[in-house]
């Protein structure tokens, strides 16, 4: 049992009237509802509050005073308010799905031009799954053993094993990690910003994460939502 945080996606509603609209639509996801829809059925939450805390949406400028706007972390206690530039939720409209996105792709792009210099003191490398589809075909001359051992032997890979502030900052893998096309890797880094693991969608769907496809669908959906649909964090216990 963890707690997690889904984005919960609900038609417009009055502020005073934003809490009961996420709870029906997370009732059908509840441990403990009482019409099982079937005998395997398995809930996804026993207990959830609104809470951003970590992935708080940007606000967009000129709106900070939008009485509409989620401030209120309701995990914490005592509750902590959000800077104005900032909050839980609210109405799509009124959400800068924008600025996090364009300061992630600067950093990405200082990044990978870091590690793309750092990289030109060392022999090429391969990354981990090279060697790992090696155990894979053969795992009796290449045990798992061997395969850590020549991945973490080559020269690059070492020197970031023996350097925790590079290995910290490059991954221990960056082969895989940096790729060899910058706009990828930006476009990887942006895609990773907004979404949550898990999505509650405004016809009822919750959809957990699987990988670069369910990134892509979670962008074009926020995307896609009227402007005064409310999109909300919520942490919840599974």
């Amino acid at each position: 049992m963890a707690k997690q945080r889904v984005t919960v996606c609900v038609p417009p509603c009055a502020p005073e009237d934003l809490h009961r609209a996420i709870g029906r639509a997370m009732d059908p996801f509840d441990y403990n509802r009482a019409d099982h829809p079937d005998p395997d059925w398995v809930g996804e939450w026993d207990y959830w509050f609104v809470s951003g805390a970590g992935c708080l949406f940007a606000v967009l400028p000129g709106h900070e005073q939008d009485p509409r706007l989620v401030r209120r972390d309701e995990w914490t206690e005592p509750p902590v308010d959000p800077p104005p530039s900032r909050c839980h939720g609210g109405p799509r409209g009124l959400l800068d799905l924008a600025v996090d996105r364009d300061e992630a792709a600067a950093q990405a792009r200082v990044l990978w031009r870091e590690y793309q210099e750092f990289a030109t003191g060392y022999p090429p490398a391969l990354p981990y799954g090279f060697f790992a589809t090696r155990a894979h075909v053969d795992p009796v001359t290449h045990p798992r053993e061997r395969v850590v051992e020549e991945f973490t032997g080559q020269p690059l890979v070492r020197a970031l094993v023996e350097t925790p502030d590079l290995e910290h900052r490059f991954t221990g893998d960056p082969v895989a990690y940096f790729g060899e096309d910058l706009e990828t890797f930006v476009a990887e880094q942006v895609a990773a910003v907004l979404p949550t693991p898990t999505l509650l969608t405004l016809d009822g769907r919750w959809i957990e994460s699987g990988g670069p496809e369910y990134l892509r669908m979670f962008n074009e959906y926020l995307e896609s939502l009227p402007a005064d649909a409310m999109v909300v964090r919520v942490l919840y216990h599974s």
